[in-house]
């Protein structure tokens, strides 16, 4: 039995890593999907927001905007951490869940893994870097701004600082399938 935590920078490629780990037999928890879920379907997590924040985040539908929600919180780090504060309880407590499970392999991607101090639960920790340059490309593709790039980045531990802590680094520098190729082989060692 294993449990891994998988983190990386920002744009570095850690839903592909886990999507590659998935393929590779591992049972994985992607959080940012659990925070997507609760955020559309959690009444009181929805009721917190909106008296946090207030009804202009909630849409027509009763979910959580995540666009108007994010500017909020966007270079504030007091409305950052009040959404931390009722958010990352109900996410740590579904992936507690799934650590109870005993699975083979279970591999759980938290961005700020090191940031909130979670690696203890884990018994290996796994990092995916990426070169600067090739996080940035990749965050302008998703639409994102310099300035809003520069924040997110800022928020976090630096990338040299994670693959520091980490037990295992993943250098996604090229392409998916040399970012596979590492992703089996570290497959191979975490089974043996």
């Amino acid at each position: 039995m294993m449990n891994i935590g998988l983190t990386g920078g920002i744009g570095c490629g850690k839903s592909t890593a886990l999507a590659f780990f998935k393929e590779a037999g591992a049972t994985v928890v992607e959080t940012d999907a659990i925070v997507r879920q609760l955020l559309a379907s959690d009444a009181g997590l929805i009721a917190e927001i909106e008296q946090s924040f207030g009804s202009g985040v909630i849409d027509k539908e009763g979910r959580v905007d995540r666009s108007r929600l994010g500017a909020k919180v966007f270079r504030n780090s007091k409305a950052l951490a009040i959404l931390e504060s009722l958010v990352h309880p109900r996410v740590r407590q579904q992936w507690m869940r799934e650590l109870a499970k005993n699975h083979p392999v279970l591999i759980v991607e938290i961005p700020l893994l090191f940031e909130k101090d979670l690696q203890g639960y884990f018994s290996t920790t796994l990092c995916v870097s990426s070169y600067p340059e090739l996080q940035f490309a990749r965050l302008k593709a998703r639409g994102m701004s310099e300035s809003q790039i520069q924040y997110r980045k800022d928020s976090q531990l630096s990338l040299d600082e994670k693959m520091s802590r980490a037990d295992i680094i993943l250098h996604n520098n090229g392409s998916p399938e040399h970012l596979r190729e590492q992703v089996e082989h570290t497959m191979r060692l975490l089974q043996r």
